[in-house]
């Protein structure tokens, strides 16, 4: 029956799709063949910027993203802590191939970045960057004991692209290492017993982790895509990575990637072919005790995604679908999805609505899973999440030259959605079991559940000149779960306003403000099994004065009102956060 009504609702909106594009428009499209320095600006076209996520110390290697949404995000919320940005200045550029950056804050922070760009050439374009950033604060836990909280974060990556003349190859390599502590606060006892699954008793201290985990993950990827301009000939870009990961317990996981995409123009219509595969293979230790229950795990997705697309005077209509297999050594599914979605331009330049539905799956592999979360248990179990049905409808457009927005709705429903929840025990009192567990660590286990998602979302970004822009967002989740009492560790409302400014020729600043509202975490020692995590507001500032061509000065103020809230159930983040330093160019 099911099945039923997803065929007569993908038909009756095919039906719908019809009617739409007897107002369509011709569809443009612009490949660009980048060969020198880019100082990035931000334009008129449709570009509001994905809600920055909450947090309070930094990384080496920051991107913004700032474009409309106009088709189905995901919606997984992940906090982390707030990233110190690189300032991006329009003033006059200086070729420099070389920088060296260098700071100090509190928390006993140093953070050292080097980088080489080649980009004033015709052939290609490289650049490499290798950073590190080391903090050695205490924090104070919510049972007032102040624990050490260091971490150790390493990065390094190369970007290679060689234009040939009508193609361009790409060649991409990552490198991230984490090194950090589980110091969160926990009810579990060392002295206390607690029961296996087979009775017997076991005392808390071996359930608990090694102080110490480190995460290591090596990423390559070969790419190749045509430089083809002329939206009435065929465009192809295909790519190919290998990942390889590994944790301080002694997980390894390797994984192979494979995708690409290919659009052949017929007239006004257009073919298009999406596909791609993800395999993945965990190795885990023997056993570690009764702290960690290992399992080999395969897991392989083959994704194909054919659709045609119409373009017409004033509207656009893509039908298609997705066809997915998870081969997984828990389990094997087939999944069959609609992708369909129609454009309108209602007003030329003003406004633009669109409608559609569409599925993904998603496989949530070994790595991804411990850097959502670095505190989940070493043995968490993974499994594919599913959308297969989700609904999407909205308006994007221009107030002005200087004014963008956008606003949205999402309804999907989805299978095998995770959500974070401290690991817990049973008492020596009670027999084992979810409900009568008395106790939780401060590792994280998953759990899985089905259920639908309402996202409404708005953006808006203001540019009153070059020199200056703001851009206003936020969101509101409303999650439908069948059997969790809440969605653990997802916030209801997230809200941010942000500004870069040019205060004067040579002195450039980034402030911004962002809100993230009351989250719920599973709480076994409580009657109701939950525990709200306060909403938070956060206010960011970063600036860069410019002695000369060669020479800058940064500083960075992060939680300026010195906000105490968790990134995790027992995992309070650094609060009020300030680093400076020197930039060298050569």
């Amino acid at each position: 029956m099911y099945q039923m009504r997803v065929i007569y609702s993908f038909f009756v909106l095919l039906f719908l799709g019809n009617c739409l594009v007897t107002m369509a428009q011709e569809e443009i499209s612009q490949d660009v063949k980048v060969v020198k320095e880019y100082t990035p600006t931000v334009s008129d076209a449709y570009k509001i910027s994905y809600m920055p996520q909450l947090g309070d110390s930094g990384t080496v290697k920051p991107r913004f993203n700032y474009h409309i949404l106009s088709t189905s995000v995901a919606t997984d919320y992940q906090p982390s802590p707030i990233e110190a940005a690189k300032i991006k200045t329009a003033r006059k550029e200086y070729l420099h191939k070389t920088y060296l950056k260098g700071g100090v804050g509190n928390y006993s922070t140093l953070e050292a970045e080097l980088g080489y760009n080649i980009l004033a050439n015709e052939e290609y374009v490289l650049g490499l960057q290798v950073g590190h950033i080391s903090s050695l604060g205490n924090i104070t836990l919510e049972d007032d004991n102040t624990v050490d909280a260091p971490y150790h974060n390493t990065s390094a990556g190369l970007d290679f692209k060689h234009f040939f003349d009508d193609k361009t190859l790409l060649v991409n390599m990552d490198f991230d290492r984490r090194a950090y502590q589980y110091y969160g606060y926990q009810t579990l006892s060392p002295e206390g017993a607690y029961v296996l699954p087979n009775g017997e008793l076991v005392g808390g201290m071996h359930y608990m982790p090694e102080e110490d985990q480190r995460l290591s993950l090596f990423k390559a990827t070969v790419g190749l895509y045509n430089n083809e301009a002329d939206v009435r000939k065929t465009r192809y870009n295909a790519n190919a990575g290998i990942e390889s990961f590994g944790t301080l317990t002694g997980v390894n996981q390797f994984g192979v990637l494979l995708n690409g995409q290919v659009h052949k123009p017929i007239d006004n219509i257009g073919l298009r072919l999406d596909a791609g595969i993800e395999a993945y293979k965990t190795n885990v230790p023997d056993s570690l005790g009764p702290r960690y229950t290992f399992d080999d795990r395969s897991q392989l997705l083959v994704r194909v995604q054919p659709s045609l697309t119409f373009n017409f005077d004033r509207a656009k209509l893509r039908v298609g679908m997705l066809l997915a297999g998870v081969i997984d050594t828990q389990d094997d599914k087939f999944y069959v999805t609609p992708d369909v979605l129609g454009e309108l331009t209602v007003v030329e330049g003003i406004a633009t609505v669109y409608a559609g539905m569409n599925g993904r799956v998603s496989i949530n592999d070994y790595a991804s899973m411990m850097y959502e979360n670095n505190f989940a248990a070493a043995d968490v179990n993974v499994k594919s999440s599913v959308y297969g049905l989700n609904f999407v409808g909205g308006v994007k457009g221009n107030f002005s030259a200087a004014t963008s927005f956008s606003a949205g709705l999402e309804y999907g429903l989805f299978n095998d959605e995770h959500f974070w929840v401290n690991r817990s025990f049973s008492t020596r009192e009670e027999a084992p079991g979810l409900n009568a567990a008395q106790d939780y660590g401060n590792i994280f286990d998953v759990v899985y559940d089905d259920g639908s998602l309402l996202k409404v979302h708005g953006e808006l970004l203001y540019r009153p000149k070059e020199s200056m822009n703001f851009a206003l967002s936020g969101a509101y989740y409303g999650w439908h779960l069948d059997e969790q009492l809440e969605a653990w560790h997802k916030p209801e409302v997230e809200l941010a306003l942000e500004g870069n400014f040019k205060v004067m020729e040579n002195l450039h600043a980034l402030a911004g403000i962002h809100y993230m509202g009351e989250r719920w975490a599973y709480d076994v020692t409580r009657d109701d099994l939950s525990k709200k995590l306060k909403g938070v507001v956060d206010v960011n500032v970063e600036a860069e004065y410019f002695f000369s061509k060669q020479w800058s000065f940064w500083v960075a103020v992060n939680n300026l009102m010195a906000a105490k809230y968790y990134q995790w159930n027992g995992y309070p983040m650094q609060g009020f956060n300030a680093r400076a330093g020197i930039i060298f160019s050569f």
